[in-house]
């Protein structure tokens, strides 16, 4: 039932997409460099998410799987996309960012593009490689959890039926007076009225906290920002890339809750319960080393209270922390 609920959402979908740029699909091909490439997207109006599939042609064990989100220029008439963070790696790959055009070539829709390695605070990416795609289904291989969060955030809101207004009769019937008691003695007896409490509740103060811009000198760069419903949260963080001792020191709003852990393959778990009396939550994690090979870099897997996952690449320096912003909003 599930898989037959999404196969009709992206058929929705795909009802309010221009044929000429519909990319909803699978696309499998290879690169200049001779490795396999594979993107699994849904597409919603000028934006998109998914994943790419990627591993060398002579060794399949050196392979990757990341999240991307896309935009497409109206005047360039090109989709570019770009990883933010990784599924599944094998140790030695990094994010890259892919910009394509649709082309019709022998009578089928293809993507003619480039990828190169996203840009960081070492690097400039280098120089592109040359793909080509054909598209082999009109849905993507798998539907991730995250890809649902993203097509539900990407959906246009619904349009409000707003009902009209019935007219009022001007023939409103006039209410009896009610009747007045009389005691013994045949006076009326005094009405006793309730007096409503009219002073306005005010709602309690939120007291909005200022973050820290920078935790023990280094500068706090943003990641992501995300609004969450949940006040208790479950951190799991790995090392990202190849096993080189990247040792961190983790904060909350400032105050240390994590010294110098190494970081592995197995995931580092930090349970955290937010602050009910701030809206915004900084979680900082601090490079006390960069590893053999630098930068110190993680990949951070977080879960709400109800159940909601959510993965991002973060990458410090020795003057430079990677910082999550979280913001709460209670139901």
């Amino acid at each position: 039932m599930k898989r037959l609920f999404y196969t009709i959402l992206l058929l929705l979908i795909l009802t309010d997409i221009s044929t000429a740029q519909n990319i909803t699909g699978t696309w499998q091909g290879k690169t200049a460099d001779n490795e396999y490439l594979e993107i699994d997207v849904v597409q919603i109006g000028n934006k998109a998410c998914g994943y790419t599939w990627d591993y060398e042609l002579k060794n399949k064990k050196s392979f990757c799987k990341a999240y991307f989100n896309g935009d497409y220029d109206k005047a360039m008439r090109t989709w570019f996309l770009e990883g933010y963070s990784f599924m599944e790696n094998s140790g030695d790959h990094v994010l890259m960012q892919l910009k394509f055009k649709l082309v019709k070539e022998d009578g089928e829709m293809k993507m003619n593009g480039w990828c190169k390695i996203k840009p960081n605070f070492f690097s400039d990416g280098g120089d592109p490689t040359f793909f080509i795609l054909k598209k082999i289904s009109g849905s993507p291989t798998v539907i991730t959890q995250t890809m649902k969060e993203c097509i539900a955030e990407l959906q246009p809101p619904k349009k409000l039926k707003i009902k009209k207004s019935v007219p009022v009769s001007k023939n409103i019937p006039v209410a009896p007076k009610p009747s007045v008691k009389k005691d013994s003695n045949n006076k009326p007896a005094p009405v006793i009225q309730k007096i409503k409490d009219t002073a306005v509740k005010k709602p309690p103060a939120v007291i909005v906290n200022s973050l820290p811009a920078k935790i023990n000198g280094r500068v706090n760069k943003e990641l992501s920002r995300i609004i969450i419903n949940d006040k208790k949260i479950t951190l799991n963080i790995y090392d990202n890339g190849t096993i080189d001792g990247d040792t961190v020191s983790i904060y909350y709003n400032g105050k240390q809750i994590v010294q110098k852990r190494v970081l592995t393959a197995n995931a580092l778990v930090v349970d955290v319960t937010l602050d009910e009396n701030v809206s915004l939550h900084s979680i900082v994690l601090f490079a006390e080393n960069l590893g053999s090979i630098p930068p110190n870099t993680a990949l951070v897997v977080f879960t709400t209270e109800s159940g909601k996952r959510y993965q991002l690449f973060s990458s410090a320096t020795l003057q430079q922390n990677a910082e999550i912003i979280f913001e709460y909003k209670p139901k």
